[in-house]
């Protein structure tokens, strides 16, 4: 035996099967040396299939063979699997068990043809079998061929149990992704405050304070940057106090002009100006026993702030053209993305308003510093909008994937505007990649995702299921749609506590 030719050829292969997982890919190339450095003839992989008691073809050195497979103990390929050793036929034409039953051979006898079979083996476990003819020349030991081709099986068996072990954790990761996706539609109705939807550390504490203030009259000043929900939470404030049956109005101070915002605010009487043919009741008025929120306060002409103070000072407004004050009842939400204390600093902003607004400030987090609270906001915008548009669009993991890694500069205003132009525009009921609008492709590409967040998400998922079953790894399992070892192993890999 020319062993460094053997060596050679044991490396080629190595080569050839590291390239790829899949075994369709790699093992044409491999019969190919098998025949090429060593002269093997006929090459065939039958693999074990779970479905049947049968090992089937899984590839052969020729595509135009028909493709059956044998019973454990049929012919010498299933004795080779029944067995688990290998088997030698010096010459196929004088062995009575040689089936012939894969390759058709013809003229057995024309030619001297042995056939070695031996097992494909990862421990105790027999996975298939490698069989090969080759023409016998008197140099040659067929003892050295069979044992060179189980060393080619070796090669071959750790191989396909990796990708074994590889296809069975992308199924468990593809089920335990559905599941969490399932047990996420199921929980976003649930973390649900009026319409705040949102089940992160951050929001609970935000809405922590809202439940704690909401029932009082105090002025609230909501602060956080564009598009994160502020009016959503001024309105959630309304509806939790007591003055919920009463108007709540919303006043934008950047959006009305510096020369209209004080007849909106406070209302004026007939004749007050230019085109006042009647009185008009102001935003305060018009508020009266409820709530008015004036959003972007930050805005607001300094001008004007002397007389809000006045208002809030006074309780109190007065119609421009009028002479007679007018009481109010209204409760002061106000909002901002600008830095006040900056603003006061250089004079644009008055400190005694200031201090008259943040009575109690609360802080809108980002969307991007409270990721979890993504898949809940996706699922909730896609079943408003589904309603809305009367249609039945579902999300595909990718772009929930996608979503995730976005960093979101508008905040939730604009993943609402995104998922409501993909439901709109989707013609399949499938929203994938492709559906992404046009501006934002490249930037979600070019995402990175953000180290922990879905193990954040399953963790928490865990967690609050563990303690819905009094800590029951069984009932947690089957709720999550889980295996009660996967459960186990999560609680070791997250250092979930159980109470003892």
């Amino acid at each position: 035996m020319n062993y460094k030719l053997e060596l050679e050829t044991l490396y080629e292969i190595s080569k050839v099967l590291s390239k790829s997982l899949s075994l369709e890919v790699t093992i044409p190339y491999v019969f190919r040396l098998l025949k090429k450095f060593m002269g093997f003839e006929r090459v065939t992989l039958t693999i074990r299939d779970p479905s049947s008691d049968q090992i089937t073809v899984k590839a052969t050195s020729d595509k135009t063979f028909p493709k059956e497979g044998f019973k454990k103990g049929e012919g010498i390929t299933g004795k080779v699997w029944k067995h688990g050793v290998p088997i030698v036929i010096p010459d196929i034409s004088k062995e009575p068990e040689f089936l012939n039953k894969l390759w058709r051979r013809k003229n057995l006898k024309a030619k001297k043809i042995s056939f070695i079979a031996v097992p494909l083996k990862r421990g105790n476990e027999i996975l298939g079998v490698l069989s090969a003819d080759k023409e016998i020349t008197v140099k040659e030991s067929l003892d050295e061929l069979t044992r060179f081709l189980s060393m080619v099986a070796v090669l071959i068996a750790n191989h396909y149990s990796l990708e074994r072990r590889v296809e069975e954790e992308k199924s468990n990761l593809e089920s335990e992704k559905k599941a969490l996706t399932m047990e996420l539609k199921r929980l976003y109705a649930d973390r649900k405050v009026g319409e705040i939807v949102g089940r992160s550390r951050q929001i609970l504490e935000v809405l922590d304070i809202v439940h704690r203030v909401a029932p009082t009259d105090a002025t609230v000043l909501l602060r956080g940057e564009s598009g994160v929900g502020k009016e959503i939470f001024a309105r959630t404030l309304h509806f939790l106090s007591s003055r919920a049956d009463k108007p709540f109005v919303t006043v934008n101070c950047a959006a009305i002009p510096e020369s209209l915002l004080e007849a909106e605010l406070f209302g004026y009487e007939k004749g007050a100006f230019t085109g006042a043919y009647s009185s008009k009741k102001g935003k305060f008025e018009q508020a009266q026993g409820g709530t008015i929120f004036l959003d972007e306060i930050g805005d607001m002409p300094i001008t004007i702030q002397t007389k809000l103070l006045r208002v809030l000072q006074e309780r109190e407004i007065e119609r421009l053209g009028g002479s007679k004050p007018v009481k109010v009842n209204v409760r002061v939400i106000a909002a901002t993305n600008r830095d006040l204390e900056k603003m006061m600093k250089e004079g644009l902003f008055r400190e005694d308003l200031y201090y008259r607004i943040n009575v109690v400030p609360i802080l809108i987090p980002p969307l991007r510093d409270r990721r979890e609270d993504i898949p809940l906001l996706v699922y909730h915008f896609v079943e408003l909008f589904n309603k809305q548009y009367a249609k039945s669009v579902s999300i595909s993991p990718a772009v929930m994937d996608s979503l995730l890694n976005y960093n979101w500069p508008g905040n939730v205003r604009q993943l609402r505007n995104v998922i409501e132009r993909m439901v709109i525009l989707d013609t399949d009921g499938v929203l994938t990649e492709e559906d992404l609008p046009v501006e934002l492709k490249d930037t979600f590409r070019d995402q990175a995702l953000p180290v922990g967040s879905l193990k954040e998400i399953e963790r928490t998922l865990i967690e609050k299921t563990l303690k819905e079953t009094g800590f029951t790894i069984k009932e947690t399992a089957r709720r999550l749609g889980m295996t009660p070892r996967q459960i186990s192993y999560r609680i070791k890999k997250y250092g979930i506590k159980l109470p003892k």
